[in-house]
């Protein structure tokens, strides 16, 4: 191990500091259950920074990963994945991490977090990218790169139980709850992975976004057999919504979902998501993580409906050959014209053309 960056032909290297014995190098073949271990112990870790979110990465979209971890001997004091996104239409960048609303560098001191940031910037570099986008959820260790502000996520702390919790909420979403209650609808994990694919098609199609393939949904749920849950809402048989919910520590991320317009009616996105957070309760589970939303999105004032605590994502830009954070959002004014048109296409033509064109968006 040298004591300077040295980077091959593909853009990685190591970095070594004599005075605290930090390397930083990719992960070698084998050395995965280590890595989910320091990311579960650490405080900044999140379900996306487990070494299966690559694989499934790098399995749906066909991204290479680069999975760098700062050690101190045999001891991981920080992980940094990236995937190297390369796309004609928006040109090449890296991205930390691909799928996911939380990424960036997970770390267990400020040297470790500045030794990966630098050697995620020298690779950024060396690959002549656009730029290194770090999906941070929290900031540890702030640094001068510059971000947007766009994103909120919000949570909520179940320990005070169903009761307590539906009693906080805003006087307009407790009626809607209740309504609901008495709209016939049924709670279930019964709901096939066919149906709730066609549940979330659906809905990312009237949002007008290009659908993932299914095989994402199968590869998710084969990659973390115990993480992952498919739950749902039916009125009789037919199945009207469905949520697929990731589960790390004692948090649960209702990640993709959708529901059928013409039950609307119903409330069935009030009625899925408290039935939810109630069972999650009578599970010990401790915190509900209602996710990443733009500003100004149907989303971001659903959610906003909930009373939750809502917390700034400070996203970072590693600016390489980029002379301004990137604006890839569908909120943005450029793609309006895009969004509208993808609205007005045939859904079945979504289906087929819709995974093929999500592979070449960096923000997704």
């Amino acid at each position: 191990m040298s004591n300077a960056l040295s980077l091959d032909s593909q853009g990685c290297g190591k970095l070594s500091h004599a005075a605290d014995r930090i390397e930083i190098g990719e992960l070698e073949p084998g050395g995965e259950d280590q890595w989910d271990q320091f990311v579960t112990a650490s405080p900044s870790g999140t379900f996306f920074h487990l070494s299966g979110w690559q694989t499934l990465v790098e399995k749906t979209l066909g991204h290479r990963s680069i999975r760098l971890v700062a050690r101190r001997g045999r001891e991981i004091t920080g992980v940094f994945p990236i995937s190297s996104i390369r796309s004609r239409l928006f040109g090449n960048c890296l991205v930390s991490s691909p799928l996911a609303v939380y990424g960036g560098i997970c770390a267990a001191d400020s040297n470790s977090y500045s030794d990966l940031l630098q050697a995620g910037s020298d690779l950024a570099k060396a690959l002549g990218v656009n730029y290194l986008e770090m999906r941070n959820r929290t900031e540890s260790y702030p640094t001068s790169l510059p971000g947007r502000d766009l994103y909120v996520t919000f949570t909520q702390d179940l320990s005070p139980g169903p009761e307590k919790l539906l009693q906080g909420l805003p006087r307009d979403t407790r009626y809607i709850i209740r309504k609901s209650l008495k709209s016939g609808l049924e709670w279930t994990e019964d709901l096939t992975l066919q149906e709730f694919y066609e549940l979330y098609a659906q809905s990312v199609h009237r949002l007008g976004t290009p659908v993932f393939s299914r095989n994402l949904f199968t590869l998710l749920r084969t990659l973390f057999p115990r993480q992952c849950r498919l739950f749902g809402v039916r009125k009789g048989k037919q199945a009207v919504a469905g949520v697929l919910c990731l589960y790390f520590r004692d948090q649960v991320l209702p990640y993709y979902a959708g529901a059928l317009a013409e039950f609307y009616k119903d409330s069935p996105n009030n009625f899925m998501y408290w039935n939810l957070m109630a069972q999650s309760c009578a599970e010990g589970i401790r915190h509900f993580d209602f996710g990443r939303s733009k500003k100004g999105t149907g989303s971001y004032s659903f959610k906003s409906s909930w009373s939750m605590e809502m917390l700034e994502l400070p996203y970072r830009y590693q600016l390489v050959r980029a002379k301004e954070v990137p604006h890839m959002s569908p909120v943005d004014g450029k793609f309006q014209r895009a969004v509208e048109l993808w609205k007005r296409m045939p859904y079945a033509c979504t289906k087929i053309v819709g995974p093929q064109l999500i592979r070449c968006i960096p923000s997704v």
